[in-house]
């Protein structure tokens, strides 16, 4: 074997391993582990006071929110054309969270909390501590569709 063989064998190994790196990395950009497109918007409410029995939320500033709902909860929404007004009610007290169908996962809105009733049903005099938290779960394809 000559060193030119050697050399030209090399640059055809480096060659083929950059076309697949380049390959692998464009299926990683456009396939489905892309961040972007419809899904869920999950939203959690945290209490300084611990379990709650129900909270209002406005939620603003993305279109193509839709399919509002709680596993736990009475969820009732209205739209307000700019914003959404969103009341979630426990039976017994808990975790607030519910869940927002959203054309595009990427896209989260301003989640404001308007109200805050305790475990006694009254209102709380202060939101103070509450924090909300959002989570994004992109919709599954089903049938390698």
């Amino acid at each position: 074997m000559t060193a030119n063989y050697l050399l030209q064998r090399t640059f055809a190994y480096l060659g083929s391993g950059a076309l697949l790196l380049l390959a692998l990395s464009a299926c990683d950009l456009l396939g489905p582990s892309s961040s972007d497109g419809p899904g869920f918007l999950n939203i959690e409410l945290s209490s300084p006071h611990g379990p709650e029995g129900a909270a209002v939320f406005e939620l603003a500033g993305v279109e193509g929110l839709s399919g509002i709902s709680s596993q736990r909860a009475w969820v009732f929404y209205h739209d307000q054309g700019e914003s959404l007004r969103v009341v979630v009610i426990l039976d017994d007290p808990g975790t607030i969270s519910f869940r927002v169908g959203t054309a595009s996962v990427k896209k989260v809105p301003q989640v404001t909390i308007l109200q805050v009733s305790g475990a006694d049903d009254s209102l709380r005099a202060s939101l103070s501590g509450h924090r909300v938290t959002v989570s994004a779960e992109k919709e599954s394809r089903k049938g390698g569709q």
